[in-house]
């Protein structure tokens, strides 16, 4: 499943959205401050690739993140970590408005926060 972000800073594409091709990689390109040659032929800034690579699948790495998580809380008396709230609902955010694009005939939509 490809999916494609375009921001007012840049672009973000991936190409294995859901599911990752390979169990242990996954790829991304982005693209910041981008545009147009004087000509509007090519891109003056190409998309540069990311590659992340793992030692588990995904979907393990992040049973394992989960256990570690509630492991601090439990044994450790640790407080849960801030950031988690924020990259769930931004990630929520995103599909919903990949879900109303698609809903409404593959229009862009804004995304609010």
């Amino acid at each position: 499943m490809d999916m494609t972000a375009v921001g007012t800073k840049g672009t973000l594409h991936l190409h294995d959205f859901i599911i990752p091709y390979e169990e242990k990689e996954a790829s991304f390109y982005a693209a910041t401050e981008s545009g147009f040659d004087d000509l509007v032929t090519k891109w003056s800034t190409q998309p540069s690739k990311h590659v992340i690579k793992t030692d588990i699948p995904q979907e393990a790495r992040m049973v394992r993140e989960f256990a570690r998580l509630v492991a601090d809380i439990k044994f450790k008396n640790a407080k849960p970590e801030k950031k988690w709230p924020a990259i769930s609902r931004k990630t929520q955010l995103v599909l919903d408005a990949v879900k109303a694009s698609i809903e409404r005939g593959f229009e862009p939509v804004q995304i609010q926060e």
